[in-house]
């Protein structure tokens, strides 16, 4: 068994990817979008002695930098989200992870990573990987430690009779009072509408909005759609939607809270688990419930049914002690979110 780094092109990185339920997240477009942010990105392939390919790995770089000073960087962690991923039928995770954490540990002295945060989709059962490498829980996940997600191998009507009743009123009632819904990859007005809505949700709820050339990229380099709720020709709901595979993941959205009683999101929703259907998806992810942080908007999730999963508890991998205790103060202090 070998590791060694990814040099071919997207479709054969995402094959891997989607045949072995992978997330978007470890996708190749992923890591072009975390380039075009600013961010350095590694793809690690670990093969066989047969050359079987038996995990992938993507690894971003996260820098820190002093607040409101966003051109000196402190210091910095690498980061997989819901990665690696494993071949299916490959039990010996450990000594895959065992390669992975090797190569992070030497690309760290040459960027000055202080810890790599693996956030895993399956658990890494085993307690200590390097001797000579502290593993901690984290203080604060960066990925949703659970989601919903919807089986859409059912038809639309069995789909729909399964909702919650109280949701399948709310889209029925803002079909009926003319709210209307279409979607859009890309329209600068569109974009603009969306943009606002964004800000006036993380307003409302006191919750962080990413920056609007985020959101432009975000758009432009993955496979995304923009859906737009209208009412009278004003846009009052706007969501993104992540087509990966056959999955769709309802990635952020926004609302105007002043036409609350039209139930956009709802109507919006159910839309875009039609068009999901429509593309050949099998699962729809509601990406993210929280019942303490989010009660409102887990609430409205589970309005539209799907199981529940809870991913396993990421790690922190230490790479210098000092420093990491350092990071931990300061994002104490600073409140960061990684």
């Amino acid at each position: 068994m070998r590791l060694s780094y990814f040099e071919g092109k997207r479709r054969e990185w995402d094959e891997f990817l989607i045949q072995n339920k992978g997330s978007f997240l470890q996708s190749f477009n992923w890591g072009e979008f975390q380039k075009d942010l600013g961010k350095k990105i590694w793809r690690f392939k670990i093969i066989s002695s047969e050359k079987q390919v038996l995990a992938q790995a993507q690894i971003i770089k996260e820098s820190f930098f002093i607040p409101g000073m966003r051109k000196k960087e402190i210091g910095a962690m690498f980061y997989i989200p819901y990665g690696p991923c494993f071949r299916n039928s490959f039990l010996k995770k450990e000594k895959i992870i065992e390669l992975i954490l090797k190569e992070a540990k030497q690309l760290a002295k040459e960027e000055g990573a202080i810890f790599l945060k693996i956030e895993p989709l399956s658990s890494l059962k085993r307690e200590t990987f390097l001797s000579d490498l502290k593993e901690v829980r984290p203080l604060k996940r960066i990925q949703p430690k659970k989601t919903l997600i919807l089986n859409l191998n059912k038809s639309l009507e069995e789909i729909f009779q399964n909702l919650h009743s109280k949701t399948r009123y709310n889209i029925r009632l803002s079909q009926k009072r003319g709210v209307t819904v279409r979607e859009d990859q890309w329209n600068s007005a569109d974009f603009e509408n969306f943009w606002e809505l964004i800000q006036k949700t993380a307003k409302r709820k006191k919750i962080r909005s990413y920056s609007k050339d985020y959101y432009r990229k975000l758009l432009k380099i993955m496979d995304a759609e923009l859906f737009l709720a209208e009412y009278k020709n004003k846009v009052i709901a706007a969501n993104i939607v992540i087509f990966f595979g056959k999955k769709a993941i309802y990635l952020h959205g926004g609302s105007d809270y002043q036409f609350r009683s039209l139930m956009a999101p709802h109507f919006l929703q159910w839309k875009q688990i039609e068009r999901a259907k429509e593309k050949g998806c099998v699962e729809y992810d509601f990406w993210g419930i929280d019942e303490k942080k989010w009660p409102g908007l887990t609430r409205f999730k589970k309005g539209f049914g799907g199981e529940e999963i809870t991913y396993p508890e990421g790690k922190d991998f230490i790479f210098s002690n000092f420093w990491y205790r350092v990071y931990r103060l300061g994002r104490k202090i600073f409140k960061r979110e990684v």
